[in-house]
């Protein structure tokens, strides 16, 4: 959905039970927004302006480049500081409390209470950047698999860091039968779109401890390794001669320029340039 076009562009969109917001606010005078309050857990990126909040009885300066968190049920509003000349981007997230509750059971084996955020505001720049990669990923730009993953990563990094519960985090151990089943899974279903819950309950472990067992296990993530197994298969198809285009929808990528940026970072050339090569070594050797 799209509001006010010509001035402000505000758009809004679910990942399963989440809802995420793009917010382009046009230059106009600073002025308090009305005091409200979610239901859910509200997560907000400002990207390029800087601003305040009214929260819990105390006003809280939000600077740029911060990720901002109210607690459900509260009342808050915000301003800019003074009138806006140039045009302000935020994103912003919506968690419900028992997604954040799951979580946190499934992270730290501590879903009792619903974590606090002791301190609304938090300037980290890492943390930033997981947030503006899963928002960025949750539009349809990546496989489900990617989406999965950096939506845990962001929530592990938020509650283990940035929250008021004990986490105690289990260590991972060499679970290789279980890593089997999941690289052999992806190896045979290359071209779904497989979640990470479907390779947990495939491994018999929790998404967040398979994460982590399988990166210490192989050496790259979940998403890396299947990205490796789909560009090795898609190898295949270009040398036998199928269009790129097929070869990235067979291969499971979101579009051919996805599957072209994926496959020249890791051969190093594009599609069509690998596919001519290999029908002119193939020429040479015949000659």
């Amino acid at each position: 959905m799209t509001s006010n076009p010509a001035q402000h562009i505000i758009k809004g969109w679910l990942f399963e039970d989440i809802l995420l917001e793009f917010y382009r606010y046009a230059p106009c005078p600073a002025e308090w927004l009305p005091e409200h309050c979610h239901d859910e857990y509200q997560f907000c990126l400002s990207l390029d302006c800087p601003g305040e909040y009214y929260y819990r009885g105390t006003h809280y300066w939000v600077p740029t480049g911060s990720l901002s968190v109210i607690y459900p049920g509260e009342m808050h509003t915000g301003r800019d500081i003074e009138d806006r000349q140039t045009p302000a981007t935020f994103r912003m997230l919506y968690i419900n409390p028992d997604t954040v509750r799951a979580a946190a059971l499934e992270i730290a084996g501590n879903g009792t209470n619903l974590p606090f955020f002791s301190d609304p505001i938090i300037l980290n720049a890492d943390l930033a950047q997981h947030f503006l990669d899963f928002h960025k990923a949750s539009q349809g730009v990546a496989s489900r698999l990617e989406q999965d993953s950096l939506l845990l990563a962001l929530l592990a990094q938020l509650l283990i860091n940035h929250t008021d519960i004990s986490l105690k985090q289990r260590l991972a151990g060499r679970e290789r039968q279980a890593i089997r089943r999941v690289r052999e899974y992806l190896q045979e279903h290359y071209g779904e779109d497989v979640t990470l819950n479907h390779l947990a309950q495939i491994a018999g472990l929790s998404s967040y401890y398979l994460s982590r067992v399988f990166k210490a296990e192989v050496g790259i993530s979940l998403k890396q390794y299947q990205t490796q197994v789909r560009i090795n298969h898609a190898k295949t198809l270009l040398s036998q001669g199928i269009a790129i285009q097929q070869v990235a929808i067979d291969t499971g990528f979101v579009d051919q320029s996805h599957f072209t940026h994926q496959f020249k970072r890791l051969v190093q050339t594009t599609p069509g340039q690998y596919r001519l090569q290999d029908r002119k070594n193939l020429q040479d050797n015949l000659d």
